[in-house]
C-alpha cells in the first residue's frame, strides 16, 4: 500500500494538450504609443504596425478584454530585421518577463507564453530592453495549464542511490513545492534576514582548475589552482542538516589558458582561449581543458565518497556568449559539454550527479537525453518578483514536460503564490550572494521563505515520502515478533526481537543515517536529530519497515 501510494503521490504523466481557442486580436498601431511611432507596409495584417524600440522606456500598450479571470496564451507578431532582439512584456502594468524575439526579415509570431489575465479590461504591453524591433499586433487565446512526464530515472545510467533519491525527492515535490535556495558566500546573512534556512546551498568551483587568475604568490596575483576547501564545506553542511540539505556546484571556468593574470578569464572579453579548438581532440586547448576537468573531478570525487549527492551546473548562461564556453556558437559548447559529461561519468566514474543545463535557448540544448534539469538564470531588476512565466513556459517547451524547470540563479525572488497561480511552479530558486538583500525587500525575503510551499531545513517537506524502499518488497507482519519502543522517543529507541536482525534509519528523503546489527536487543538512534524517520528491520529473508519519531 505505502508503495502505491508513493507511486501515485509523484505521477504526472498525463499526456499534453495543445486544445486552445482564439479570444481576441488587438492590433499594436489602436494603442498607447510612448517614444514609438506608425509606420505602413504591406506584409502584415493592417498595412500599418509599431516601430521605434530603440531607447530605454519606448513601449506600446494596448487594452483588451478578455470573459473571465485566468491564464491566456499571448502571441505578438513582430519583426526583427536587425537581429534577435529582447524586450519586457507587461500586463496590467506588471512585468510578465523578457521575451526573446529571433531575427526574420518579415512579420512572424512569436508565442510569449501564459498571462493571468482579470475578468474584463486588461493591458498588454512591449517594453524596450534591448534592441530595434516591429510590433505588428497581439493575439489572445485561451490556455491550458502545463502537463508533465517527468523522466523516471536520471540520465546517468549508474546514478547512485542517494542521487536517485535526491531527484525522486525533487520529482515529487515539483508543482506542489518550491525549495528554496542561497549561494554559499551569502547564506548565513540570508538566514538572519528569513528566520529558517534554505534547503539548496550553491558553492563553486572557480578556484579549482590551472587558469585561476587570482593565486596569490611573491605579492601579487599570478596562475593556479588556489583551493578553498568548498567539497569539505559542502559536505560538512551537508551532514549538519542531517541530509536534508541539497548541495549545489556550478562552476566559473577561467580559461584553461589565453587569458591576463588578476582578470576574470571566464569572460570572453577577457581571454583569447578559442572553445571551437578545445573540443578538437589532440589539440594543445584540448589537452587544457582536459586537465582542467580531471582537476574537478578530484573534487567531486570527495562529495562522492562522502555519499553526497550534487546538482552540477556546469557551463551556465552558454547561449549569452559574455563566457568563453558560449562565445563561438551553440555547436561547440554542446560539445564540449559532451566532453565534460564523458570524462566525468565514464573515466573518472563519478555517478552522484543531477545534470543541469541554465542557458534558455532551444538551439543551446543538449537534449533530454543528457540533461536532468533546465534551469534560467533571472534578473529582472531590483524588487521585481515576476515569476518569469513567459520563460517558463519556454523552458517547458524545449523539455517538453519531461524534465524538472528550475530557477538556477536569481536576484529578485518570485511570488511564489503567484508561481503557482500562473503555472510557473519552479522546481527552486536559487539567489545570488548579497544580490538577495539588494533586490529583495527584507519583509518579502519573510513572506517567501514563511510560506508554506516554499521548502526550507525547517519546513522539508516530509510529506512527500521518496525513498529507494519503493522497489523493496515488504509486509507488516513479516516481523511482528520485533518491536520498538518508546516511539516518538526522546534520546534511544529500544529495538527488542528474537535472533539476529539488521536494521537501518533513513530519512524521508530516503538518506541512510545509521545502520548495523543486533541479536534480541538494540539501541538505536542517539545521534539523531528531532524528526520522523523511516526504519528498516531486517531478519533472514523477512523485512519490516516502520515510521518513528523522535521528539
Amino acid at each position: 500500500m505505502i508503495k502505491k501510494y508513493l507511486l501515485i503521490l509523484c505521477l504526472f504523466c498525463i499526456r499534453i494538450t495543445d486544445a486552445q481557442n482564439l479570444i481576441t486580436t488587438v492590433e499594436a498601431e489602436t494603442g498607447t504609443l510612448t517614444g514609438v511611432t506608425i509606420a505602413s507596409q504591406t506584409g502584415n495584417s493592417s498595412g500599418s504596425y509599431v516601430t521605434g524600440f530603440d531607447a530605454s522606456g519606448d513601449k506600446v500598450t494596448v487594452a483588451l478584454s478578455v470573459p473571465s479571470a485566468g491564464l491566456y496564451k499571448v502571441v505578438v507578431t513582430y519583426r526583427a530585421n536587425q537581429g534577435q532582439k529582447t524586450q519586457d512584456l507587461f500586463v496590467n502594468g506588471t512585468s510578465n518577463g523578457s521575451l526573446s524575439f529571433p531575427a526574420s526579415t518579415n512579420f512572424t509570431d512569436l508565442d510569449a507564453g501564459g498571462v493571468y489575465l482579470n475578468k474584463g479590461s486588461n493591458t498588454l504591453a512591449i517594453v524596450n530592453n534591448w534592441g530595434y524591433m516591429d510590433v505588428d499586433k497581439f493575439t489572445v487565446y485561451t490556455s491550458a495549464r502545463h502537463t508533465y512526464n517527468l523522466a523516471a530515472s536520471l540520465i546517468d545510467p549508474s546514478a547512485t542511490a542517494s542521487v536517485k533519491n535526491l531527484y525522486n525527492f525533487m520529482k515529487c515535490q515539483f508543482g506542489k513545492k518550491i525549495i528554496s535556495g542561497q549561494t554559499d558566500d551569502y547564506f548565513d546573512n540570508l538566514k538572519t534576514i528569513a528566520g529558517r534556512t534554505p534547503m539548496l546551498r550553491a558553492f563553486d568551483f572557480q578556484h579549482y582548475s590551472a587558469g585561476y587568475p587570482y593565486k596569490w604568490a611573491n605579492g601579487g596575483s599570478s596562475f593556479g589552482a588556489d583551493p578553498n576547501n568548498q567539497p569539505e564545506a559542502a559536505i560538512a553542511w551537508y551532514n549538519s542538516t542531517n541530509k536534508k540539505g541539497i548541495v549545489s556546484f556550478q562552476w566559473h571556468w577561467h580559461s584553461p589558458s589565453g587569458g591576463t593574470v588578476g582578470t576574470n578569464t571566464f569572460y570572453t572579453a577577457s581571454t583569447t582561449f578559442d572553445v571551437r579548438e578545445a573540443v578538437k581532440a589532440g589539440t594543445q586547448q584540448n589537452k587544457d581543458i582536459i586537465r582542467d576537468i580531471d582537476a574537478i573531478a578530484v573534487e567531486l570525487k570527495k562529495l562522492r565518497d562522502a555519499n553526497v549527492p550534487v546538482v552540477w551546473r556546469p557551463l551556465h548562461e552558454a547561449g549569452g556568449g559574455w563566457f568563453w564556453w558560449g562565445a563561438k556558437g551553440a555547436a561547440p559548447c554542446k560539445a564540449l559539454y559532451d566532453i565534460i559529461y564523458d570524462r566525468i561519468t565514464n573515466y573518472h566514474g563519478i555517478h552522484n550527479l543531477i545534470w543541469s543545463w541554465s542557458s534558455p535557448e532551444a538551439d543551446w540544448y543538449p537534449g533530454n537525453s543528457k540533461v536532468d534539469l533546465l534551469g534560467y538564470d533571472s534578473y529582472p531588476g531590483d524588487y521585481n518578483y515576476t515569476t518569469q512565466k513567459s520563460m517558463f513556459d519556454k523552458l517547458y517547451t524545449i523539455v517538453k514536460g519531461e524534465k524538472l524547470i528550475g530557477m538556477t540563479e536569481n536576484g529578485p525572488i518570485p511570488d511564489i503564490q503567484l508561481c503557482f497561480d500562473m503555472d510557473a511552479p519552479w522546481s527552486y530558486f536559487m539567489s545570488w550572494g548579497n544580490l538577495v538583500s539588494a533586490q529583495n525587500s527584507a519583509q518579502h525575503i519573510k513572506d517567501v521563505y514563511a510560506n508554506t510551499s516554499v521548502l526550507s531545513i525547517e519546513n522539508s517537506g516530509s510529506n512527500c515520502v521518496i525513498t529507494a524502499l519503493m522497489d523493496e518488497q515488504f509486509n507488516s507482519s513479516d516481523l511482528n515478533q520485533m518491536y520498538c519502543a518508546p516511539n516518538p522517543f526522546t534520546y534511544e529507541l529500544q529495538i527488542t526481537g528474537q535472533g539476529e536482525f539488521e536494521y537501518t534509519i533513513s530519512n524521508l528523503g530516503g538518506i541512510k543515517l545509521e545502520e548495523g546489527q543486533g541479536n534480541e536487543s538494540k539501541q538505536v538512534g542517539s545521534k539523531l536529530l528531532p524528526g520522523i524517520y523511516l526504519l528498516k528491520l531486517t531478519s533472514g529473508d523477512k523485512t519490516q519497515i516502520l515510521k518513528v519519531v523522535k521528539q
